[in-house]
Formats: structure tokens, sequence, C-alpha cells
């Protein structure tokens, strides 16, 4: 969660665009196995805004089928069981649900749920997002909390979102990916396109900025 504009406790009703400010909730999707950001979406905390991020997800990745499932995993938000209703085949997916118990800021329960499909409980699991919204509060100032730099409006909020996507997928190389080599040769490192199989190096910023992009998206 991160602020626009202004605090959600000095929006009042009735104000010029009260709808737009104050909290503003970041959904994201990433791959599990490849650290990828495949997609994220921004606003309220609505419905609307998880069907957006689920419709993203969607268009960008293969399309899954019932002898090839995808699986999805999330915290509690029940937003999610909609979203993937209302654009996937259920009989094509996997979904379970992570649910954490906190008392004075620890969490003291873990409860698995698995909505529907077939899962192992084990594998239920959301220390993979958890740990890449770290990064994302670490890599972005407007994340950061009690900061100066909140976000004063909702497009600059979304470019950021995209441009730091492309840095995490094509530029930042990830020890998670590495690959390891026999002693006295060098390991090889690898960001999340590399693992993808959608690029064979790590670019460079020069690369990045010059880059032309025709007629599909990154």
């Amino acid at each position: 969660m991160v602020i626009r504009k202004k605090k959600q406790k000095n929006v009042k009703q009735g104000d010029d665009r009260s709808d737009e400010h104050g909290d503003c909730w970041i959904y994201t999707a990433i791959k599990s196995d490849t650290k990828l950001h495949l997609a994220h979406s921004v606003g309220k905390r609505v419905q609307e805004v998880a069907n957006e991020l689920i419709a993203t997800v969607k268009k960008r990745g293969k399309l899954p089928t019932q002898d090839n499932k995808a699986s999805f995993l999330s915290d509690g938000n029940d937003q999610y069981t909609t979203a993937l209703l209302e654009n996937l085949d259920v009989d094509t997916i996997n979904y379970g649900q992570l649910i954490k118990t906190r008392e004075n800021g620890r969490v003291v329960c873990k409860t698995k749920r698995i909505i529907f499909g077939v899962l192992d409980e084990e594998d239920i699991e959301t220390v993979v997002v958890e740990r890449y919204n770290l990064t994302l509060r670490h890599g972005i100032s407007r994340f950061v909390r009690k900061t100066l730099c909140f976000s004063k409006c909702k497009n600059m909020l979304n470019d950021h979102l995209d441009f730091f996507q492309c840095y995490n997928n094509f530029i930042r190389t990830n020890s998670a990916l590495t690959i390891k080599t026999p002693k006295g040769i060098k390991n090889i490192e690898r960001t999340s396109c590399m693992a993808e199989g959608i690029t064979e190096h790590p670019w460079t910023w020069k690369e990045f900025l010059m880059f032309k992009c025709i007629g599909h998206e990154i």
C-alpha cells in the first residue's frame, strides 16, 4: 500500500477526485520459477483492480489448458478468486491461498487453503511475491514507508512501476537464478528474461533506453 496525493485520513467525502486520492494498492503477479515481474495493476483495494491484474496475466502468458494447468497462489484476498473465475476456465487452473494471522505485528499462524484445482498444501507459499514487494520498497522511493516522495498522481506511479518492471526483468540479475559452474569458471548470472529464454544476456541501461518496441509489449 502506498499514498497518492494525500493520506487517507485527510481525504474527505465530496472532495474533488476523493475516490482517487489517499491509500493506493499495488497488485503484482510474479512467476515463482524465474522471478519474472509479469504484471501489475494500481488503484484502490477493489475488485476492478484485481480483475485488471488477472486480465493482464492472461494476455501476457500462455493460455492454460486442462492438460497444462496454471497454478496461482496468493494471500487471503478473495478478490483474486473472483478475478480468476472471470478471466480463466476454472478447469484449467489451480489456486491456493496462504492466510496469515498476526498479533502485535508478528505472524502467529498460517492457514493454507486450496480454493480450486489440485495442489500440494506444502507448495502454497507467497514468499516469492513478498520478497519482491520488499525489493520494490527498497528500489522505489515512493514506496518507502513514511516518505516525502509519495506519488502525486496515478499515471506517474504506473509509469514508475512499468520502468522498474523492465529493469527487473532485463537488467537486474537475481542470485536465485545464477547458474553455478565448475570451480575456476565464473558463475553465470542471469536476469528473469534470461531464465525465460527471452534474451541471452543482461541488458545494459543503454540497450534498454535505446530499444525500439514495435508492435509488442515488454
